[in-house]
């Protein structure tokens, strides 16, 4: 039967009502509080082809939309009613697996027989086992140190929960009774949606609910195309940069091309930086994993806020991601901190788009989202407690329009701030501080979200704070369309006393009783000119305290005298300030630096040279390169040639190990 227009919405708002009650499921029976709290979870009606027919868009997690679940659907010849999968592995599951603390299941959903749909669920466990507390560890070499693998694996059968798998989980992580409550929270949910689904079919008829089905995922992408025909056809480029690899200075880049044709959008990240010996990675499969289109969803999404959130909005995405580069890593690189370089893959697209559609883009957001976690012994058990204590966020970029968010940004999807009494009621800390930093959003006509400063004090000996996915701590958000670039975050412990120390970007901080730690969060870019900003805005954001009087004058040319705007002088100020001169984007003083001595063309002759030995080399020898023309460099500017040189030296010291000599 054809499903015309009006049943095509009754159903979609249908399938919708089944997730979000899924996810409301999640919210009030999970036990970790950076799940009940924070929201990082998420839930899903997933079609027998593996896609999602809808997904929640205002709870939880949303960087999943556009996932295609067949390999780990496909992982087991024949199901029965009751049946529950769950797996972490993002090697062994195919891409719907991104790193080993997003635990997923799957529940097949079956009538007279048949499977007609599947209930999905997701959590991120504040541990899963590994080498240090949260899992999470930036300095990792391969996927072993960090934690336990699961590929596919039945946990129930026929409803029949599986204990030796359950006792697997339980014996190799930090909170076991934790992780299980959170994983029955999943249970319930998925089961919710075999109920809700079925009470589907007795109102509506069989045929129409699985009709229904690739109905709403034909319309969600057509309604994508459509929104994707709006962009100017051509080919857009732009290179984004991680500022190091977690383990030295080398920067990490990611280049894109963005081609549109009509309807269809080809992503190509050719000339990205190979995989590297740190939890940086992602394993995208060489799919067009939603990972690598986050910027293309905020697109479609933008443009067309009522169409369906399923993953067919991203059937006109094509993905080239060349096998072993960052995007696209290979077994067993390490991929606990993938969500860093996811965001910044979504500059990159980001960047992109602003050429392909000028003045309508934001700036680049803060770029960070770095859950910082605590970690302290119970003093009577001698057992670790974990948890984590805020998703640390920075701010929004500046709008067509409308300032960026403080603290927050679309990034981050709907994460929540946790609440200080949940935190102090279950670790062992006290928050001393938790707020927006004044002056932080890049100036623009529509400034930057403000950075976000969190303080707390640790008291338990041997506690122990890790940070995942800290950036933009030396390049950066940039500013767009004559914005300027955002501010840059930091870690400090103790700061303004005589123990202060500055540690940058965290890996596994060590802490003693009385210690306070800081985390600075990055600001976002701004957009457009400054002396644009209309001079009542500035006024407004010194009253509210998000700008010193200083800054108003500094970066926006805006005179105050006794709380009002002295027009006068605000006037001769603005005449003086010089045009921007930075072209399309302000990337910030330390990326001209930086690619000031590791040029581009210098980056491109090393990729090209890296490309005839395999990926699990690639990345030594890129830092061998590196490291040579930073010493040229100190005397004279480095060349190609030197490059040349610097390779045939080290394919002499490889001719044994690639078995050529």
């Amino acid at each position: 039967m054809a499903i015309d227009r009006v049943m095509l919405e009754i159903l979609r708002n249908h399938y919708q009502a089944v997730v979000e009650d899924m996810a409301r499921i999640m919210e009030r029976t999970a036990y970790a509080t950076f799940v009940k709290e924070t929201a990082d979870f998420s839930t899903g009606l997933v079609s027998t082809g593996g896609e999602y027919v809808a997904y929640p868009w205002n709870l939880g997690a949303s960087s999943y939309l556009g996932l295609n679940m067949a390999h780990t659907l496909a992982y087991f010849d024949d199901y029965d009613e009751g049946d529950i999968i769950i797996c972490n592995d993002a090697y062994l599951s195919g891409p719907l697996c991104t790193h080993l603390p997003d635990v997923h299941i799957l529940r097949p959903v079956f009538h007279e027989g048949r499977i007609i749909c599947w209930g999905y669920a997701f959590v991120h466990s504040s541990d899963i086992g590994g080498a240090v507390p949260a899992s999470v560890w930036p300095r990792a070499t391969e996927i072993f140190q960090e934690g336990l693998r699961l590929r596919p694996t039945k946990l129930f059968r026929a409803g029949i929960l599986q204990e030796d798998v359950k006792n697997l989980i339980a014996d190799n992580c930090r909170i076991p009774e934790v992780n299980w409550g959170d994983i029955k929270a999943m249970v319930a949910a998925v089961s919710s949606c075999d109920r809700r689904v079925q009470e589907m079919i007795g109102k509506f008829g069989l045929v129409t609910v699985v009709e229904g089905i690739d109905a709403v995922l034909d319309y969600a992408e057509q309604r994508a195309r459509a929104a994707i025909r709006r962009i100017p056809d051509g080919t857009y480029r732009f290179t984004e940069y991680m500022e190091d690899d977690l383990r030295s200075e080398v920067p990490v880049r990611i280049q894109v091309a963005l081609t549109i044709e009509g309807d269809a959008i080809h992503l190509d990240f050719t000339g990205t930086d190979p995989q590297v010996s740190s939890a940086l990675n992602i394993a995208t499969h060489g799919v067009t994993h939603p990972f690598l289109c986050q910027a293309i969803n905020a697109y479609i999404v933008t443009e067309d806020p009522g169409i369906p959130k399923a993953s067919s909005i991203l059937r006109p995405v094509r993905v080239t991601a060349p096998p072993g580069c960052l995007v696209n890593a290979l077994f067993p690189s390490p991929i606990g901190v993938r969500y860093g370089t996811v965001l910044r893959v979504f500059d990159a697209v980001l960047g992109a788009l602003a050429q392909a559609l000028p003045g309508r883009v934001p700036a680049a957001p803060a770029g960070g989202i770095s859950p910082v976690v605590a970690s302290t012994l119970d003093l009577l058990t001698g057992q670790r407690q974990v948890q984590v204590v805020e998703p640390m966020l920075g701010g929004g970029g500046g709008r067509p329009g409308m300032d960026g968010l403080g603290g927050a940004d679309s990034t981050s999807g709907f994460l929540r701030n946790t609440p200080v009494e949940s935190i102090e009621a279950e670790v062992p800390i006290v928050m001393r501080r938790y707020h927006l930093i004044p002056d932080t959003g890049g100036a623009g006509e529509h400034r930057g979200g403000l950075a976000a400063r969190l303080d707390f004090q640790v008291f338990h000996p041997h506690a122990i704070v890790t940070a995942r996915g800290m950036e933009r701590c030396r390049l950066e958000p940039w500013g767009v369309a004559g914005g300027r670039a955002g501010t840059p975050g930091s870690c400090v412990v103790n700061r303004d006393t005589p123990r202060a120390r500055d540690i940058g970007k965290v890996d596994v901080l060590h802490l003693e009783p009385g210690d306070v730690v800081s985390f600075f969060s990055p600001s976002g870019g701004g957009h457009g000119d400054p002396r644009r900003r209309d001079p009542e805005a500035v006024r407004a954001d010194v009253r509210a305290g998000f700008l010193s009087v200083e800054r108003a004058r500094e970066a926006y040319g805006v005179a105050m005298v006794d709380g009002r705007v002295d027009q006068a002088t605000t006037e001769r100020l603005r005449a003086a300030m010089p045009a921007p001169s930075n072209g399309q984007f302000d990337f910030g003083a330390r990326r001209a630096e930086m690619e000031g001595t590791w040029t581009p063309a210098i980056q491109d002759a090393a990729q090209r040279v890296l490309g005839s030995v395999p990926p699990a080399v690639r990345d030594w020898g890129k830092h061998q390169i590196y490291d040579r023309i930073r010493e040229i460099a100190a005397a004279r500017p480095a060349t190609i040639a030197d490059v040349d040189a610097a390779w045939a030296d080290i394919r002499t010291r490889l001719a044994r190990a690639l078995g050529e000599s």
